[in-house]
């Protein structure tokens, strides 16, 4: 951060420098003769130190916004997501979470103890379950329990990790471009399958445009992410001619 703080400020002082100079040029040239090549060799000066000045700064905006999604990512590694679990009220979510571990996942020595936290997401929508969120205790636990997914095949429940919003914005674009059975997520990254079985393993969608340069995606789509965070580009193939 001290070093975008320090960028920023010398930007700002070199341009206000600059603008006065500019400013004090133009108040002589109504007494002064000036010639319009130098006016132009300095313009292109100051544009060329702001052009790369610019491009600095973006790239230790998008490296401070990369940092701060890796951590907390990291602080979501005990974290994960139940999806399809069966909501009633007044309940217990941490025994219901505990039940499902136990029947579902045949996890038989769980216990609500090995729990954080727990809580139901999001506002209450009648005949939708919310997703459960739950935060264990241990990450040996967790990655058990992640691990023996699997085993909810066909029960109408889904788990899933706790992505960031940039993450989750990836993953989507991901599923869409490669295909939902070629992506999906293992801690914190996103797993793409490429054609010849290489697995590729991102987490941002400059990392995702690279991908899709060395190995094009075999559906056709365009796909963008959210503009408030960093991966706000858009994501794009170009589309096959057909002859007629």
């Amino acid at each position: 951060m001290d070093t975008l703080h320090n960028t920023m400020a010398g930007m700002l002082e070199h341009f206000n420098k600059t603008m006065a100079d500019f400013k004090s040029q133009l108040e002589k040239a109504r007494n002064t003769p000036t010639t319009i090549s130098s006016l132009e060799s300095e313009f292109d000066t100051f544009r060329s130190f702001t052009a790369t000045a610019l491009t600095n700064l973006q790239k230790q905006v998008e490296l401070v916004a990369r940092q701060q999604d890796q951590m907390e990512m990291r602080s979501r590694r005990k974290i994960l997501l139940l999806h399809g679990v069966t909501e009633s009220q007044k309940e217990n979510v941490a025994q219901v979470l505990s039940k499902v571990v136990i029947d579902r996942l045949q996890i038989d020595d769980f216990s609500a103890d090995q729990i954080r936290r727990c809580s139901r997401l999001g506002r209450s929508i009648k005949d939708k379950p919310r997703p459960i969120l739950v935060k264990f205790r241990d990450l040996d636990i967790k990655d058990e329990i992640w691990h023996s997914k699997t085993k909810l095949k066909g029960t109408g429940i889904t788990m899933s990790e706790f992505l960031t919003a940039t993450r989750h914005s990836v993953f989507m674009a991901a599923r869409q471009l490669f295909g939902i059975k070629k992506c999906w997520t293992q801690d914190g990254f996103i797993i793409v399958a490429g054609e010849d079985g290489t697995r590729h393993r991102i987490s941002s969608t400059d990392e995702l445009n690279q991908l899709m340069s060395l190995s094009p995606p075999p559906a056709v789509h365009s796909v963008s992410t959210p503009n408030n965070t960093k991966d706000s580009g858009v994501i794009t193939t170009r589309s096959k001619r057909h002859k007629k």
